[in-house]
């Protein structure tokens, strides 16, 4: 959609080529009758083309002029058609105004498990100091992903997934602890965000 400015500088264009227009046609009209020198048919066919396709109808029908050649009897109607369907066409799209998006919100967690996280750690160090940290903090391996080095962990009955999460952000070797996120298939696609 337009901008409010570039609507009004768009009507002002479509008044002016109009009004421009019709009298290019009477002009033409009164120079065929006193036999002056003509405003050429491509002229006055283009500043139809242009937007002044109802300024060129008005004046055909106001001043009698041009109605009995077909490429005006035809051709203006048919491009006053054409630029009643631009404008359906560009005058649609989204009512959505800038000033209606919400910034993102960046603290945004998705619906994840109550009790499970997932763990990366880096493959050089190795798991084991994980498996100590696991061992110590009563920790249950949910899943181990051998493929990318990471486990999938359940938090203790008595820690909060915050706390425990907080916990294995420290320890040797892990890369990384994510919320397990839950997806629904009929979910809209959300933007990954980093939570700080």
């Amino acid at each position: 959609m337009l901008q409010p400015y570039a609507t009004y500088i768009a009507i002002a264009y479509l008044i002016i080529i109009n009004v421009v227009t019709f009298f290019m046609y009477g002009i033409d009209k009164w120079k065929a009758k006193h036999a002056k020198w003509r405003v050429p048919e491509a002229v006055l066919l283009v500043l139809a083309v242009v937007g002044g396709s109802i300024g060129a109808w008005l004046g055909m029908q106001v001043w009698h002029h041009k109605t009995l050649h077909k490429k005006f009897r035809y051709g203006i109607p048919l491009i006053i058609i054409l630029h009643v369907a631009l404008l359906i066409l560009t005058s649609c799209g989204t009512k959505k105004a800038v000033a209606d998006i919400q910034p993102i919100d960046h603290k945004y967690v998705p619906e994840h498990s109550a009790n499970v996280f997932l763990v990366m750690y880096d493959a050089e160090i190795g798991k084991q100091p994980l498996l100590n940290a696991i061992k110590d903090y009563k920790v249950e391996i949910i899943y181990d992903y051998r493929m990318m080095s990471g486990m999938a962990l359940k938090k203790p009955d008595d820690k909060t997934l915050e706390e425990t999460i907080a916990f294995f952000k420290r320890v040797k070797g892990v890369v990384s602890v994510e919320y397990d996120r839950v997806y629904h298939l009929t979910d809209p696609v959300k933007p990954k965000l980093e939570i700080k």
